[in-house]
């Protein structure tokens, strides 16, 4: 169950840092999408807490490990492995 969530965390992560930089290159703001009084990402049906809580320092650039990048690629891998080994295939574009 952890490694199904940690890969979904991941994916999660992943999206939203692409969509921050997205933003950006197209003439948006991205404080915008994670100011703390709109939280523009916050009142839709996207609204996830990490979001709120990681948005801020990621606007910023600032990247304090919660998590080390090795334990996430890791979990990762190994769910690659379990779908692989189920036939279960993944198609998001951060499990490639």
């Amino acid at each position: 169950m952890k490694l199904i969530v940690n890969m979904i965390m991941g994916s999660m992560m992943a999206t939203f840092s692409e969509g921050l930089l997205l933003s950006e290159k197209g003439g948006l703001d991205p404080n915008v999408l994670v100011e703390v009084k709109l939280q523009v990402v916050s009142l839709g049906a996207i609204s996830a807490p990490m979001y709120s809580l990681k948005g801020p320092s990621m606007v910023k650039s600032l990247y304090p490990t919660a998590f080390p990048l090795k334990h996430q690629q890791k979990d990762m891998r190994l769910a690659l492995g379990l779908a692989e080994s189920v036939s279960q295939p993944l198609h998001c574009s951060s499990c490639k």
